[in-house]
């Protein structure tokens, strides 16, 4: 499941309760500032949501909040969807399954 983080989620880098309970299967993602604004620019050209300065704060204070809760996380900038799913296993330390 993917659950964005909003800034009211980040009030005092506190956990949101609908995830606390599942705080030991938690894993997460982050990206550059510079390529989250390059996105954000593409969608609201010129808008304080695509700057650089909002892009660098929204990265740097859901890392910390990674950090201060103990939830291991990648920087997903350069890598492609498989890739980021065989890092998630092999940091989490989880077998693959082959259906």
């Amino acid at each position: 499941a993917n659950y964005p983080f909003s800034a009211d989620d980040m009030d005092n880098l506190v956990l949101p309760a609908a995830l606390k309970p599942l705080q030991h299967k938690l894993f997460g993602l982050t990206i550059n500032p510079e390529r989250l604004a390059a996105i954000r620019e593409e969608r609201r050209e010129n808008s304080r949501y695509a700057s650089m300065r909002q892009c660098r704060m929204e990265v740097s204070e859901v890392e910390a909040l990674y950090r201060k809760n103990q939830i291991p996380w990648l920087n997903s900038t350069n890598y492609s969807v498989e890739e980021i799913a065989t890092k998630i296993l092999d940091i989490m330390g989880l077998n693959r399954r082959m259906y």
